[in-house]
């Protein structure tokens, strides 16, 4: 925990993550009074609508960090019923919730939202620059590099229901919920974090590969890609010329003397006057 303690807090929450002390008391408090039932267990969410706006000059985003339209579970989480006041204490950004890793921004507000039809949150992400004194690739250029290139795409949200209902018939006729379950009224943010879609790895290890070669491994593990492709070769990485095989002629000349000793000289002389006499008497 101690290696974390500056990017996340000084505490392990009781949901697994590193948080403020504040946050882990409060949270744990909300766990006591909530139901001991699967559906209010902690979940993720994945909002794969990419940034609607990059803004120039500032290195940030706005995103979509959660809709209301039905997810991977069939569940829909009610954009009005979010509660982020656990966030705030702390609204750090993540690279694919990977904690081992430094942030790579923080979010600077999240508001709801209707866009037309579409209701969801939105939040604005900055992805602070380098400091000075900071050694090593900077997490957070590498993922605003690919924020700008439209490869990290999505926003992962994880957060805690507080309040649900099972949908009637009429409100799935109205709003077109085929095979929605569960409907989330209000829930508390936790965390949030840049993610991409696994359809784009080949670009995404192309993007990475030329933003910056020398990313840290553990960076690229938190990416699900394989560190081998992304290490440097060493400074002096000419490849040192082929040794051909050289035969000094003493040794040549030793290998053809001990190859005439094991001849039997006068026998084969003899075979050979014997063979051209047969052939001049016609013999085969």
């Amino acid at each position: 925990m101690s290696n974390l303690a500056k990017h996340y807090g000084s505490a392990t929450g009781p949901l697994g993550f590193p948080m403020q002390d504040r946050q882990a008391f409060a949270l744990e408090t909300i766990l006591k009074a909530l139901p001991q039932d699967d559906t209010y267990r902690y979940r993720k969410a994945v909002i794969a609508r990419g940034p609607s706006e990059t803004l120039a000059g500032e290195r940030s985003d706005v995103s979509w960090i959660s809709t209301e339209d039905p997810d991977r579970e069939n569940e829909v989480v009610i954009a009005r019923g979010m509660n982020d006041s656990q966030f705030k204490l702390n609204p750090i950004v993540t690279m694919q919730h990977a904690y081992f890793l430094p942030p790579v921004g923080k979010s600077l507000w999240r508001k709801v939202v209707k866009d037309g039809e579409l209701r969801g949150v939105k939040a604005k992400t900055q992805y602070p620059a380098r400091p000075d004194n900071w050694d090593g690739t900077w997490p957070a250029d590498v993922a605003f590099s690919l924020v700008q290139a439209d490869l990290l795409r999505g926003k992962s949200i994880g957060f805690l229901p507080t309040k649900v209902h099972v949908p009637e018939q009429k409100e799935i006729d109205k709003y077109g919920w085929k095979d929605v379950g569960l409907v989330i009224d209000e829930w508390l943010l936790l965390e949030y974090a840049c993610t991409f879609l696994p359809a784009q790895q080949n670009a995404l290890v192309e993007a990475v590969g030329k933003s910056s070669p020398s990313l840290p491994e553990d960076f690229i593990e938190a990416m699900g890609l394989k560190a081998d492709l992304f290490r440097r070769p060493p400074e002096d990485s000419t490849p040192a010329a082929p040794v051909m095989p050289f035969t000094p002629l003493t040794e040549i000349e030793r290998a053809v003397e001990r190859r005439l000793s094991a001849w039997d000289l006068a026998r084969l002389t003899r075979q050979a006057v014997q063979d051209h006499i047969d052939r001049l008497r016609g013999r085969i």
